[in-house]
């Protein structure tokens, strides 16, 4: 684990951790809707954030990139966000533990381009961080 992705992967799975909780807490209201205690959800909430931040920060060298996007990695890191946010979408869904209020497709389109969306920003964090933390492993591997 280098410097670059620690930080890429804690700065990320808050950036999303704040997010989710701004658009469920805040503007859909589906904490109302929880059936067990809000601080039980928020906890476990954090550990999954851990885990997608975890994800979307190894995403962003995923190889498939290298070719066309190899010096921007803002780009990268919003495609491959973006990729992980369908994916997370596909699972929640298919596994049944989306906050969609019901299969309406309209709520199933909301809930993905929610998905995308803050999993694209998550994405644009491990980009950034990757400008900004030097690592000399990485440099190491362009040359």
């Amino acid at each position: 684990m280098t410097k670059r992705f620690f930080i890429s992967w804690i700065a990320s799975s808050l950036i999303m951790y704040v997010l989710s909780n701004v658009w469920h807490g805040l503007i859909l209201t589906d904490f109302s809707r929880l059936s067990y205690s809000k601080n039980l959800f928020l906890f476990f909430a954090a550990l999954v954030y851990l885990m997608i931040g975890f994800i979307v920060s190894k995403a962003i060298d995923v190889k498939i990139f290298d070719k066309q996007l190899k010096r921007k990695p803002i780009i990268r890191g919003a495609l491959s966000g973006s990729l992980c946010g369908i994916a997370f979408f596909l699972v929640a869904t298919v596994v049944g533990i989306s906050f969609s209020t019901g299969s309406k497709l309209e709520n199933m389109l909301l809930d993905v381009t929610w998905q995308t969306i803050e999993q694209c920003l998550g994405g644009v964090v491990v980009g950034i961080v990757h400008i900004f933390v030097y690592d000399p492993q990485a440099h190491f591997e362009e040359d």
